[in-house]
């Protein structure tokens, strides 16, 4: 065995690219460096553009296909631990409190138009989401009738009985509706905002039909909303719009795949860390998400190619890969690791829409971070590496985005797998790569707006990320002052929240001035136990540590928290718990199983009215509604991040009290209190 020293690096590997080496020292930089020696974002446009020619729909026998495929790819490339999973898809089976889809293939579909003019509106040959994903078989000549929205009111007075119906509405919502009016079908269009700037786009909409509502359930269309106002012109001047539809497919009890594989860690092999992309969505779905499936499979190869030449050390922890179908795979997945005495996570990262062009799509590439219930170092890392790859000229590929690098770090979202992990039982830090995409979920995502140098640049941010933490030395002391710098910009960001909040306190009386300080002592007192949380994620996971550094942070934030008092001129207040409502010191139970489906709630937040019928007062019910917008942001973020850090052990006050280090916002926990009033009235917990 030959030891390079760091100086010698460089030209050594150059002349000796030998899987005997061990390289005992190199920073972070010079990993990054060496991961975009090795990284091609070209050849995960490649793949992302192969994947994009599957219609892949959870359950579905192409989706199996696309999984066989990439198992033939990680086979060439030296793997030994694939296994492709099988669980249930009959639309009746549970994992947790999830319900399992039903499994469809489709042969195809065409929808004509026959009057007042003849000309064929949509083949599923030619654009996959023209047929609403899970139609039933039909072949058959009928009216259209439009129904605006598609609420229960927009159905008044029309004749829909027998006819298909026009409606921006979503597919899935429609069907007891649908059965309940005689409506036989639906042609689903895009609202006017959806369509904004792009009135041919034509939207992924689905039935997705349940067990209780599957022989309700029929066949629909998609169309752009070009289209649908062609349609509904020849309508306002009276002349019936009638219509040719032919769908052959098939819902039936079936199976649905998740393929894993690992790096397996030769010390601690039970540690893992996971990395996760959905390859789920209609062709072509290119940037959602072949992108983040195609750059799963390029990390993969890198990080094995870095082994195999020796510019890495073999990985002590096991590193994780899955390719699923979104949250149905990975939820009966976890359920079945969960399981196991030898599976200990440690934190994921999930490959979500990672591949858009930054001039053809126009949004930056975004880090939303763990869960603010899961303290963590990753968060700091993952910035840190960022930093390193956003002007690197050897992160640039040569067909690719020139310039520098545009990014955001924003709070926790919700909106697909990393949501599962952060949450119960796993409870793990889950952050999610990615980007928002005009395109994304219709016809409009194509291979064009993927860009290599994109693919490249979080290629290596997710590789690094992953390989400075499966060590428990190499790395460890950068990790540590990382971590350690972005204490100190977190601590500018409290201070600069509380004495905002001060200072709009000076026109106050003095019971809600003592009230707003008495908030402000629990929240930093809850925000240093945060930051502690975090730096003993970070003892817990690495050795070699500079142990002066964990005594001066330890220090820094006992001196941090003595003297915030005396910078806000806060005096200490007795008798804390006192000042706040009895209801903030309850401790809510969960009453379901698994990571939050949400349905429930979902389905209350988007009908605010519906809050009038339950067991609410008018201050809650007005608390609820005020606060909606915020919650349901970011895909619902700040939602997930509350109901995340519900333990059986956790207050309401301080739930509340850490959801505002969430965005540096003081929220008040009477807000919060209304929100778990609704939750229980919701029977979703208990206290």
């Amino acid at each position: 065995m030959k030891t390079v020293k760091n100086n010698e690096l460089t030209y050594y590997l150059q002349k000796n690219y030998n899987k005997d080496i061990i390289l005992l020292v190199m920073n972070l930089l010079e990993l990054i460096n060496k991961t975009a020696l090795e990284l091609s974002g070209e050849r995960a446009k490649r793949t992302t553009h192969y994947l994009s020619t599957f219609h892949r729909i959870q359950a579905s026998k192409e989706f199996h296909t696309v999984l066989e495929h990439i198992q033939n790819e990680l086979t060439s490339i030296g793997d030994e631990y694939s296994q492709i999973h099988e669980y249930i898809a009959d639309g009746t089976k549970q994992y947790y409190d999830w319900e399992t889809p039903i499994s469809w293939d489709i042969d195809d579909g065409t929808l004509e138009l026959l009057e007042p003019t003849q000309k064929m509106l949509c083949r599923f040959s030619e654009v996959p989401e023209s047929v609403c994903t899970h139609s039933k078989s039909v072949n058959l000549i009928t009216e259209v009738v439009h129904v605006g929205k598609g609420k229960e009111e927009d159905f008044k007075d029309i004749d829909v009985k027998g006819k298909v119906v026009l409606t921006t509405a979503g597919p899935r919502t429609m069907i007891e509706r649908l059965s309940k009016h005689g409506a036989i079908g639906i042609i689903a269009y895009p609202s006017e905002q959806r369509a904004q700037g792009h009135q041919e786009m034509i939207q992924y909409v689905g039935l997705w039909p349940r067990a209780e509502n599957v022989e309700q359930s029929t066949f629909g269309f998609s169309l752009s909303r070009k289209q649908a106002l062609e349609l509904i012109e020849f309508m306002n001047k009276g002349k019936p719009v009638k219509i040719k539809a032919d769908i052959k497919a098939e819902l039936y009890k079936g199976k649905m795949h998740v393929l894993s594989t690992k790096i397996k860690g030769d010390k601690y092999p039970e540690e893992e860390i996971i990395v996760i992309a959905h390859i789920c969505h209609p062709a072509p779905s290119a940037n959602d998400n072949a992108s983040g499936s195609a750059l799963l499979l390029e990390t993969y190869r890198t990080i094995m190619t870095m082994i195999e030449k020796g510019v890495i050390n073999h990985p002590e922890r096991t590193i994780r890969f899955l390719w699923v179908p979104e949250f149905h795979g990975t939820i009966p997945w976890i359920m079945e690791q969960e399981k196991k005495d030898t599976f200990k996570p440690l934190f994921c990262i999930n490959l979500d829409m990672v591949g858009e062009h930054p001039a053809l799509v126009g949004y930056p590439f975004t880090v939303n971070k763990a869960s603010i219930s899961t303290p963590t170092f990753i968060n700091d890392l993952i910035t840190e590496c960022i930093e390193h790859v956003k002007d690197n000229p050897i992160a640039i590929e040569q067909g690719g985005w020139q310039f520098p690098w545009n990014y955001r770090i924003k709070p926790f979202a919700g909106g697909s797998d990393h949501l599962l992990f952060n949450d119960a039982p796993l409870r793990i830090p889950s952050v999610m790569f990615g980007h928002s995409d005009t395109y994304h979920h219709t016809n409009l995502d194509t291979i064009e707006k993927v860009d290599q140098t994109t693919l490249k640049r979080v290629g290596i941010v997710t590789a690094c990320t992953v390989i400075s933490s499966c060590y428990r030395d190499e790395f460890a002391k950068e990790i540590q002052k990382v971590f350690l710098k972005g204490i100190e910009k977190r601590k500018g960001s409290f201070l600069q929240m509380i004495t905002n909040e001060l200072e709009l306190s000076a026109n106050i009386s003095d019971d809600e001035k003592k009230e707003k300080e008495l908030t402000i002592l629990n929240l930093l007192m809850f925000y240093v136990e945060f930051e502690k949380a975090g730096l003993h994620s970070i003892d817990n996971l690495f050795s070699n540590l500079n142990s002066q550094i964990t005594k001066l942070t330890n220090k820094n934030l006992e001196y941090f928290e003595d003297h915030t008092y005396d910078l806000t001129n806060i005096q200490q207040i007795e008798e804390k718990e006192d000042t706040f409502d009895q209801q903030l010191g309850s401790v809510p139970k969960r009453l379901w199983k698994g990571p939050f489906s949400g349905g429930i709630l979902y389905k209350t937040m988007d009908d605010l009215e519906s809050l009038k019928e339950k067991n609410l007062s008018e201050n809650q019910i007005s608390d609820i509604q005020d606060f909606s917008k915020i919650m349901m942001s970011n895909y619902g973020g700040l939602m997930f991040d509350i109901i995340n850090m519900i333990d059986d052990k956790r207050s309401i006050l301080e739930i509340a009290l850490k959801s505002c280090l969430i965005e540096w916002k003081i929220i008040n926990p009477r807000v919060i209190g209304s929100f778990f009033e609704l939750l229980r009235n919701l029977e979703l917990v208990e206290y």
